[in-house]
């Protein structure tokens, strides 16, 4: 059975800031996720995050194991190629997550979508 999950995805602004959005996910495929700035975020929260720079993603960590195991980014609506996650890989409690350098540009609408 599915059980809602939250995480966190670490992005670093091309001026050296650190971003840190709170993401929320119901684990059903094709379910688009939440994210939240400045809150944690909910089944309400935004399915956006729009950066106010260029970001690069550096890190995603999610609190536990989910029944879907995959999750991609979305750029704009659509699908960012070569960006599928494991959520096995990313497990907050993993010693050694592996290290993300996805690039955003300033503006885009940054979503995630559990496959």
């Amino acid at each position: 059975m599915a059980t809602p999950v939250a995480g966190t995805l670490t992005f670093v602004g091309g001026s050296g800031r650190t971003y840190i959005i709170s993401m929320y996910t119901a684990d059903t495929a094709g379910y688009i996720n939440k994210f939240a700035a400045d809150t944690i975020a909910t089944a309400t929260s935004a399915t956006y995050w729009r950066p106010p720079e260029n970001v690069t993603l550096t890190d995603f960590s999610i609190t536990t194991g989910t029944t879907q195991v995959a999750l991609v980014m979305m750029v704009d609506g659509a699908v960012k190629n070569g960006t599928v996650m494991s959520t096995v890989h990313h497990v907050s409690t993993a010693p050694a997550r592996p290290i993300l350098r996805i690039a955003f540009p300033a503006g885009s609408l940054i979503g995630q979508k559990t496959i």
